[in-house]
């Protein structure tokens, strides 16, 4: 055995997570030691012949090599992994087409404020600027939506590189850092020696920013905290709610970022955006004193800034000093972490004693509002009672009298709360489809939420492979619509391949649902471009290897989820719903 396939051994010490192995090796190879070094688990990946030295050096690596089918899901894989654990999802993609394809995840990254680290095999550096087979503009690609791009032009430098994107990814505003790797820069021999990780700065609040916030609290009449980002756990949510708790204030949570705060506090009011309870909108609005901790006043929570932009006063906790994608006033800023500020007022005496009125009716009408009802008409039975007459949907049985069939999603979700535990992981991408589960599946603890604040489609089943991957001993639950599905469906496969064990309700009405909402608003009467066909997703599935089934009646549906979930493994429940409608009942 050579001196270089020794060093690779994993049996070897020096191979764990976090401890740098030694001796010379190439680039390419050391690139994959100094993510070792900082304790990477996984990276996603469609291969390529641009980066082969880089896969070489993952073949001896303790790190998991997670072989995708499109670089958008290797992408979203990553961009999860970032969310659910706070260190940089680690994506690896090939140059040109793979990189376009993963683009998509990068800008998710940058509006999420997300770390993810892709690497990018590119062109040999000798043809570089002739138009070679698949040469682009790396800088001008991502220039404008990554916090950093960095090309490996020097092989002693591949260890500082990485260390650098590591750093950067995680460092102030979270967000994506790209790295391109010239193909033959990546087989040049280097002496092998890693670098260690850069501290990344933790900043929290000072005496005095602690006295302000009681005293403008003490002022306010509604006071209202709104919480967001990532860097939550256990001990940050608790002190933070018993200290908005002990003052008073109602709480709220950021669009698609709803898992900061346990949905059982008494002060929790529900979430802002698409979809939030007309209440929680409404107590948003009335607040004098605005909060934000962990994210900021920005256009989807405020309805494109006509929902509560002009309080009285509004101070922003956040560990991004140049507070990006905040819109009006701001009279402090307290440049913090989320956990930062958790530990400071852990704690912290409380200065009332009893929860305000308003928030306690807030409280009630939200709990109200989120409970799953029956039809009005359920006396017509509870698979028919939402029909409307449309029996051109895809898929769709005869009930009787040639009536077709649909699944009453509202009441599927009753059943979706009742079998999922406390602890699932609830994933989804963009569509209608999300409204039912942001709206009736409550969460206690962060991470529990993986949805694109961005709004981008085909997120939900990536995010939930990683999220299988990541934490394998909590059950991962995704809803998805027919079309979001379909985006990066063939991720099902990654998950089978993988041993991933999670479930997904596919919601198919055979169209894109939200478009059709927008033409009716829009152009009454004539939708275009927007009609959907799909498969018996139920069979697709089991093609694959995993579970799957058909449901076309609701009262079918709680049995078919109760299969899927009890499945050691992928699986899907194809639930064939109706066309015309498209979000919860009011």
């Amino acid at each position: 055995m050579s001196d270089e396939a020794a060093s690779t051994t994993p049996s070897s010490p020096q191979s764990a997570p976090g401890s740098p192995r030694t001796g010379p090796c190439s680039a390419g190879h050391l690139i994959v030691r100094q993510l070792e070094r900082h304790g990477v688990d996984r990276i996603y990946c469609v291969p390529g012949e641009s980066y082969l030295d880089v896969l070489d050096g993952l073949h001896d690596s303790p790190i998991r090599t997670v072989v995708c089918r499109q670089e958008g899901g290797a992408g979203y894989m990553a961009v999860a992994e970032g969310r659910l654990t706070g260190r940089p999802g680690i994506a690896m993609v090939t140059r040109g087409p793979g990189a376009s394809n993963v683009m998509i995840a990068v800008h998710n990254a940058y509006q999420d404020a997300t770390p993810l680290v892709v690497f990018v095999g590119l062109i040999p550096t000798e043809v570089r600027g002739r138009e070679a087979f698949q040469e682009f503009d790396l800088g001008g690609w991502f220039g404008s939506t990554a916090k950093k791009v960095l090309v490996l032009d020097d092989p002693a430098s591949a260890a500082r590189i990485v260390a650098d994107a590591m750093h950067t990814a995680v460092s102030g505003r979270p967000g994506p850092v790209i790295v391109g790797l010239p193909e033959e820069t990546q087989l040049a021999r280097t002496d092998g020696a890693t670098v260690p990780p850069r501290p990344v700065a933790e900043p929290g609040p000072a005496a005095a920013d602690l006295e302000l916030l009681d005293s403008a609290i003490a002022r306010a009449r509604r006071p209202v905290l709104v919480t967001g980002g990532e860097m939550w756990d256990a001990e940050t949510s608790a002190a933070v709610a018993a200290w908005a708790a002990g003052r008073g204030v109602g709480i709220f949570a950021d669009f698609r970022a709803y898992d900061g705060i346990d949905h059982a506090h008494p002060h929790y009011l529900g979430a802002l955006g698409i979809g939030s309870a007309p209440v929680s909108r409404e107590a948003f609005a009335a607040a004098d004193l605005q909060i934000f901790l962990g994210c900021a006043r920005t256009d989807i929570m405020t309805n494109s800034y006509e929902l509560g932009c002009d309080p009285e006063t509004t101070i922003v906790i956040n560990r991004d000093p140049t507070t990006h994608g905040h819109f009006g006033p701001l009279d402090h800023l307290v440049v913090s972490t989320t956990r930062a500020f958790g530990a400071a007022v852990a704690g912290l005496e409380p200065v009332v004693a009893e929860t305000p009125g308003w928030v306690t009716e807030a409280r009630e009408a939200f709990l109200d509002w989120r409970e799953p009802r029956p039809p009005a008409d359920a006396a017509g039975g509870a698979g028919n009672s939402r029909n409307t007459g449309n029996s051109d949907a895809a898929g769709a049985s005869g009930g009787a009298g040639g009536a077709p069939e649909y699944v009453d999603m509202d009441l599927a979700f009753a059943a979706i709360r009742e079998q999922l535990p406390d602890d699932a992981i609830i994933a989804y991408g963009a569509g209608n489809h999300t409204g039912w589960a942001a709206r009736f599946l409550p969460v206690h603890g962060f991470p529990s939420v993986l949805g694109p604040r961005n709004g981008s489609m085909g997120f939900g089943v990536p995010a939930a492979v990683a999220a299988a991957l990541v934490h394998p001993e909590r059950t991962v639950f995704s809803i998805a619509g027919d079309g979001c599905f379909m985006m990066n469906g063939q991720e099902f496969s990654t998950a089978v391949n993988e041993g991933a064990n999670l479930t997904i309700v596919i919601n198919d009405n055979s169209r894109y649902g939200t478009i059709v909402a927008h033409q009716e608003r829009e152009y009454p009467g004539r939708p275009s471009g927007t009609n959907l066909g799909n498969p018996d997703f139920g069979a697709w599935a089991r093609s694959f290897g995993g579970f799957g089934v058909q449901v076309t009646r609701t009262e079918d549906f709680a049995a078919a989820f109760a299969q899927a979930l009890a499945h050691p493994g992928p699986a899907i429940v194809h639930a064939l719903t109706d066309p015309d409608i498209r979000t919860s009942r009011p």
